[in-house]
């Protein structure tokens, strides 16, 4: 009960600090820290509470006593004043704790600067994607250092569950238990990742519909020789893609490169003709709905490429598939 009460001592206290300092999870607190201020701020001093117990309780921080009784005020100015607080009994026994953490508000890199994570673009640090319409999705980011990192998904009246891998701290997976791939999507998924370095506290978050992540896995190719100098290539749709394939329909861009080009190599389409199919200085270049291709000069030798993406939403496109014909 005593424990309890300290508990619920700390939630009320942090609560009444108007937003610089608040309660993440159970004994672990973030303070808001602006480090470009010389002037003493109110969100430095920082109120901890040991809970219902006398003037004996005392209070120590890497093991050094810093104060008695059930409460301790500390300053906060940088991280080396943050970390572990615990109180103890007469005995010696830890009774409560709470870690103290720093959030940087402002320093000389501007408004909330961020080190834990790697830029992946322009104030951009998570990426997220998904391979069909399931409701599954897998968010991932660089870290430059090796910090506890913990991640929810939320989405109003919905359920997301999300799990940091256990190897990789780099990545997640989120599975949405309600989502309905055949339903409109109404409202945004919200992510947020908490990252934990030493004293430092960080969060990140990202807002998207899956329709707007979602990335086919890479599609099969197939080649047949008909004789007479035809070869027909054809691909699939990826075995996760959603069915049926007429109410999640693809669009697929298509290359026939010689001269052992990559898939990257840029090809100039012929807008004047349908599906520009007619090759340009040798190459094919193209978008279509089909599935198969005959070419007429399998003497020639060509790198065919294939890619795909929702034919409806203004997704990312899959991998390049690639087969020499």
């Amino acid at each position: 009960m005593d424990l309890l009460w300290s508990l619920l001592s700390i939630t009320c206290l942090f609560l009444q600090l108007e937003g610089c300092t608040r309660v993440i999870k159970p004994n672990t607190v973030v303070v808001d820290v602006d480090m470009t201020l010389n002037t003493p701020s109110p969100c430095r001093n920082v109120k901890l509470q040991c809970g219902e117990h006398g003037p004996s309780v005392y209070w120590q921080r890497k093991k050094q006593k810093i104060g008695k009784g059930s409460e301790l005020t500390i300053h906060v100015d940088e991280f080396l004043d943050a970390g572990n607080f615990t109180c103890h009994n007469d005995n010696g026994d830890i009774i409560n704790h709470t870690l103290v953490l720093i959030q940087v508000t402002k320093n000389n890199r501007g408004e909330y600067p961020k080190q834990i994570l790697q830029e992946i673009s322009d104030q951009i640090y998570i990426k997220c994607e998904t391979k069909n319409y399931s409701g599954v999705f897998e968010c991932s980011w660089n870290l430059n250092m090796n910090p506890n990192i913990s991640v929810e998904a939320h989405r109003s009246n919905s359920s997301i569950s999300c799990t940091v891998h256990d190897q990789d701290k780099s990545r997640a997976v989120c599975h949405e238990l309600t989502y309905c791939p055949f339903q409109e999507e109404l409202e945004k998924v919200g992510f947020n990742l908490y990252a934990i370095d030493g004293s430092r506290f960080e969060n990140y978050s990202s807002e998207f519909f899956l329709a707007d992540i979602v990335k086919p896995e890479k599609v099969q190719i197939h080649k047949k020789d008909e004789g007479d100098k035809k070869v027909v290539v054809s691909w699939e749709y990826p075995q996760s893609w959603d069915h049926p394939h007429s109410y999640f329909p693809l669009t697929f861009e298509v290359k026939a490169l010689k001269n052992k080009h990559n898939c990257d190599h840029e090809v100039r389409s012929d807008p004047r003709t349908p599906n520009h199919k007619v090759p340009h200085k040798g190459s094919y270049h193209f978008f279509t709905e089909e599935t198969s291709l005959q070419l007429n000069h399998s003497t020639k030798k060509y790198v065919f490429c294939v890619r795909a993406k929702d034919m409806y939403c203004n997704s990312p496109w899959s991998e390049w598939s690639a087969m020499y014909v």
